[in-house]
């Protein structure tokens, strides 16, 4: 520990522990009551109230301290709150337990980490009697409870500073390359402070459709209740689904052999098993869909601040391979997609949803060095060239209909759902059951597939084999997932981890250098970013946008992957089946504003009406930056 600590004072002036104790209503920004820091280099204090306090100082300077938190999302938020900036170098104690943790053992709070190693701190219980008192009285605390809370906060300090040191001694038996130990850390550690500038910047919304959705929810949920009994007759005269009807219904899909169950019997119906089941039957996708508003007491999938934008954490590094974790009822990009039209640009700006293309097989291309699949991601459309690389289309065959005369879409749709699934190890018959084709047919799939790409395949087998025999999975930048000896990993998990674990490096990197050049910053999916900016003079930020992009690729898998961007100036409308969900639900809010309005009319001229009583379809539009008279913005 001594070298490493040695290290970090060479490269900083100040090695600062800080703990913020902050008010945070769901959808708002934080409030911060106050902060105490300690420079763990001189035991220097600092512990100011921020309750009334207009202009506090930056307790240490900005530039040239390395900060230590624990989860520092809550902290960097409060730097914003008070106008203090963005600290570049954090390290994260939450995110440096995670690795050290992730796939062993659970429990990631301060007072889990202390726990674990024998760090004295504060019960429970009474951080929550702080916690419920922050909350409940502010902004009005008495002066003993100023103290007692500034105090609480001293606590913090305390802990995250022993658990910092405990963390170096501990790393620096996992490497003795101190060097490249903080280089990672503070990746990550920088990632985690700029996702809060993510969360503070929130998702704007449709606003005024969102309120008059909750107004008429009631009425909505109740028609959504009949259109879902009519097809599958599940819930009962009171709104209730029934566990009886709900049996009925997977038994009658087939699904009953394999469809989970609770410790009492009943078939599981919880988000995950419905989302791991949606895959394989329609008839589940289509009720998960319908429920996520049959089930609920309001429009979720989002939380409205005062400025009407939505804010969720985005729970960064809570999957295992590193992706949020979003929440399912709180954040829009969690909920089921129709939803998301509830997300509009302020006006004068436009949303812009950027994300790779063919990200995951462009991954695998270069981290395993397949000449083959190298040579399919660079064709600009790997799915085609597969289908062509095994026959199953002509050498010339394009997406629309060639010269032949026929449509290669519908083959090529085969083979993208079979090469994304073949190289995370789907067998024939999982392969039957996703795309729908008989056994006899995927068999012959696959093998082609796997055939092709013999490399990529003796690769991927070859990391997950040695990975196991030295206890974990590691991507290039440090972030971990350990086995261990009471879980029996899922195959399929462990050959996916390495693809999907790089793809959440890569959006860390492009969402710290989108934030660094000024971009305003909505919201970071698993492949993609959603960035609001002016309309005015977009073309060249644009250009820019596009170009950070491919370069955070490149700085993650050594090429660039090609990016396209969506332009969306007015609703995020989804295509497909998704836009289908969508339009029933609208109308059915059409409908019950009508019957609510004292002259049994409504004005159909609503944010998302183009005529009379009918949705508009999409305003997603795809520009293209380097074409000459593009669609102007």
């Amino acid at each position: 520990m001594k070298i490493f600590l040695a290290l970090i004072k060479s490269l900083f002036k100040h090695v600062v522990v800080i703990d913020f104790e902050y008010k945070q209503d769901e959808g708002s920004r934080p409030k911060p009551v106050c902060v105490v820091a300690t420079d763990i280099l001189t035991n220097e204090t600092k512990r100011i109230w921020l309750v009334g306090n207009n202009n506090p100082p930056i307790p240490f300077p900005l530039n040239g301290t390395l900060w230590i938190c624990h989860y520092a999302v809550a902290e960097v938020s409060c730097f914003i709150a008070l106008g203090w900036g963005l600290p570049k170098y954090i390290w994260d104690t939450w995110i440096e337990n995670r690795k050290l943790y992730n796939g062993k053992s659970r429990g990631n709070s301060l007072l889990d980490c202390c726990n674990r190693y024998h760090i004295p701190c504060l019960s429970e219980a009474d951080k929550t009697v702080w916690r419920q008192t922050i909350i409940n009285n502010f902004p009005n605390y008495t002066k003993g409870e100023q103290t007692g809370i500034i105090d609480y906060c001293a606590t913090d300090i305390t802990e995250c500073g022993q658990l910092f040191l405990k963390q170096l001694d501990i790393l620096n038996n996992y490497n003795k390359d101190n060097k490249i130990i903080l280089t990672q850390a503070l990746f990550h550690g920088r990632s985690v402070g700029v996702s809060a500038q993510v969360e503070w910047n929130g998702i704007p919304t449709d606003y005024k459709l969102y309120n008059d959705f909750q107004k008429y929810f009631p009425q909505i949920k109740a028609a959504q209740i009949k259109i879902i009994n009519e097809k599958y007759d599940l819930y009962d005269d009171n709104g209730t689904l029934k566990q009886t009807k709900f049996a009925a219904f997977i038994k009658r899909l087939g699904a009953a052999k394999s469809w989970p169950r609770t410790p009492t019997g009943n078939y599981k119906k919880d988000e995950r098993t419905l989302s791991k089941f949606a895959s394989v039957y329609p008839e589940i996708a289509d009720f998960k869909a319908a429920a996520f508003i049959a089930n609920a007491n309001r429009i979720r999938g989002f939380q409205i601040g005062e400025d009407n934008r939505s804010r969720a954490s985005l729970r960064l590094f809570g999957q295992k391979t590193g992706r949020t974790n979003v929440s399912t009822s709180k954040n829009p990009f969690g909920a089921p997609r129709f939803i998301r039209t509830l997300i509009r640009p302020d006006e004068g700006k436009i949303l812009v949803y950027a994300d790779w293309k063919s990200q995951e097989p462009h991954i695998q291309a270069r981290l395993s060095n397949d000449p083959k699949l190298i040579e399919a991601v660079e064709s600009g459309d790997p799915y085609l060239s597969t289908a062509k690389l095994v026959k199953a289309v002509p050498q010339d065959a394009i997406r629309k209909k060639c010269k032949c005369g026929k449509d290669h879409e519908p083959i090529r749709q085969i083979y993208k759902e079979s090469l994304l699934s073949i190289n995370y190890g789907q067998t024939p018959l999982g392969l039957a059951a996703k795309i729908k084709l008989p056994l006899y047919e995927t068999e012959h799939i696959h093998k082609a597939i796997t055939t092709a790409y013999t490399k990529y395949n003796k690769w991927n087998y070859g990391l997950v084999s040695n990975s196991i025999a030295r206890g974990f999975f590691e991507t290039k930048f440090g972030w971990k997932f350990h086995m261990n000896a009471y879980e029996v990993p899922n195959p399929r998990s462990l050959m996916n981890w390495p693809i999907q674990s790089h793809g959440s490096e890569m959006i860390r990197r492009a969402m710290i250098d989108l934030v660094e050049a000024g971009f305003e910053v909505s919201m970071i999916i698993h492949d993609a970013v959603l960035v609001h900016m002016d309309r005015k003079g977009s073309a060249k930020k644009l250009k820019n946008l596009r170009e950070i992009m491919e370069d955070a690729a490149k700085k993650i898998i050594g090429e660039t992957i090609p990016v396209d961007l969506d332009i969306i100036r007015k609703n995020f409308t989804q295509k497909g089946n998704d836009g289908k969900k969508w339009e029933i639900l609208y109308e059915q809010y059409l409908k019950c504003k009508q019957n609510d309005t004292p002259s049994n009319s409504v004005n159909k001229t609503t944010s998302l009406c183009s005529h009379k009583n009918a949705p508009v379809p999409l305003f997603n539009i795809k520009y293209n930056i380097t074409s000459k008279g593009g669609q102007p913005i």
